[in-house]
């Protein structure tokens, strides 16, 4: 006689024995061969699939789940699946395991893979190791903008619309130089990610995570428009007299007008400048060294070499005046509230905002707008006006040269040419500072 199918009146009337009662599905269908249903003495039921292991040709049972979690219907489809896995030559409990453990290693690399904030602590940290004044803006602009947005998302699931997303907010708050700014910050950062594993510096670093960044997703995104550059500001001569007459304690802190005044008269970097210190400047040789680590081409001075400038009786007469400011402090321009730092950019940038602009009931005139950073600029071009050289005005500036003759071969240092250039640069400032 041939025995019945499972069915659900079959399952829900059987009953538990002293010993494991196993239950045939005597299912016509092929695919099913196998299946059964299985009852503990503890009266558990549970669906299995009986089978001959491809892999070991021991006679294996799986199981598919308990009854009445999982239903007859159910059960059966769990077999059929099972069965397709052997027809294809494979154990279905082994391929369980298997897919277990990938799915628990799977899991464990998800949690290894680095976060954009990581990403960016890293990046900073890879910065600093290198010296770069950009750090702290990038942190600055990390912490306002990028963090807040996509910090905890990680890496490899940064898509470019999350990019675009947050350089239109930067945008539409009227800052278009700030979201380009944050775009090369962004580009920088995860090109970083992408190579960092092969670098020498964190080959070997076991708290790197790994960003798994395959594409950079700032690639195909757009420069913001309506930038307003400032790369090709500078004063004219007459904004610079206007300038220099204008600046000092009724206009700016005393500090900073002169930082500025040693800024238009040396034409160095403001950096350079707000952290000169008092024994870079020998008043007997008339010669301001500024050392090799605070250039800002120090990666390219292959020589180690520092930045020699000459000074003038002109230069003497400032540093005299900025004596009386600095105190005791080591630094030219010490910081207000701890003289054992020097003053930062963001305070002089502030003060030549304030000044450009006008607040409160001032009734000064407004002057036109630009950066310290664009005195540097001044100099060169006013400089290069009254007949000093290109090569002076580079050399006087500290401008790193790339050609492999200067990089390797040639140590002299110019000074006797430099001199010339900076006193015909006094002698003409002097001039149009001090005449009416």
């Amino acid at each position: 006689m041939k025995k019945p199918n499972l069915t659900d009146r079959l399952i829900k009337n059987s009953k538990a024995g002293t010993n494991t009662i196993r239950l045939r599905d005597n299912s016509s269908d092929p695919a099913l061969k196998g299946f059964m249903l299985q009852i503990l003495p503890s009266g558990l039921k549970t669906f299995v699939l009986s089978f001959t292991s491809p892999e070991t040709s021991k006679r294996r049972f799986l199981k598919l789940g308990t009854y009445p979690a999982m239903s007859l219907k159910e059960g059966r489809e769990a077999a059929r699946q099972a069965r397709i896995l052997l027809d294809n030559g494979l154990d279905p409990i082994t391929h369980a395991e298997q897919s277990k453990l990938k799915a628990i290693t799977e899991k464990e690399h998800q949690k290894r893979l680095g976060t954009v904030e990581q990403l960016f602590n890293f990046y900073l940290l890879d910065l600093e190791m290198d010296q770069k004044r950009s750090a702290k803006q990038v942190k600055s602009i990390y912490l306002r903008d990028i963090g807040p947005n996509i910090g905890h998302i990680k890496c490899c699931e940064v898509s470019t619309d999350h990019i675009v997303d947050i350089l239109a907010l930067i945008e539409n708050r009227g800052a278009p130089t700030l979201a380009n700014r944050t775009r090369s910050y962004l580009r920088a950062a995860f090109t970083f990610g992408q190579h960092c594993k092969s670098s020498p510096r964190w080959k070997k670093n076991q708290d790197l995570p790994d960003f798994n960044i395959r594409i950079n997703p700032v690639i195909d995104t757009k420069k913001a428009t309506g930038e307003n550059r400032v790369g090709n500001n500078y004063l004219t001569k007459e904004e610079v007299k206007k300038l220099w007459n204008s600046i000092g304690v009724d206009a700016m802190s005393a500090d900073m007008a002169l930082a500025i005044k040693l800024l238009i008269s040396t034409g160095q970097r403001v950096e350079e400048v707000l952290s000169a210190t008092w024994p870079e400047f020998d008043r007997q040789e008339l010669l301001w060294t500024i050392p090799a680590e605070r250039r800002k081409n120090r990666e390219k001075n292959k020589s180690r070499e520092p930045h020699l400038v000459p000074l003038t009786e002109f230069h003497l007469r400032l540093l005299d005046e900025i004596k009386q400011y600095s105190g005791s402090s080591r630094f030219l321009f010490p910081h207000h509230q701890d003289a054992s730092k020097p003053r930062t950019s963001d305070s002089l940038s502030q003060a030549v905002y304030r000044f450009c602009l006008p607040q409160g009931k001032s009734k000064r005139s407004s002057f036109p707008k630009f950066a310290p950073r664009d005195l540097r600029r001044t100099w060169k071009t006013l400089a290069g006006s009254i007949g000093i050289g290109l090569e002076v005005r580079n050399k006087i500036q500290g401008h790193a040269s790339q050609d492999i003759g200067s990089i390797h071969y040639d140590r002299y240092d110019y000074l006797k040419e430099k001199r010339l250039g900076i006193e015909l640069w006094i002698d003409w400032l002097e001039e149009l500072v001090t005449n009416d």
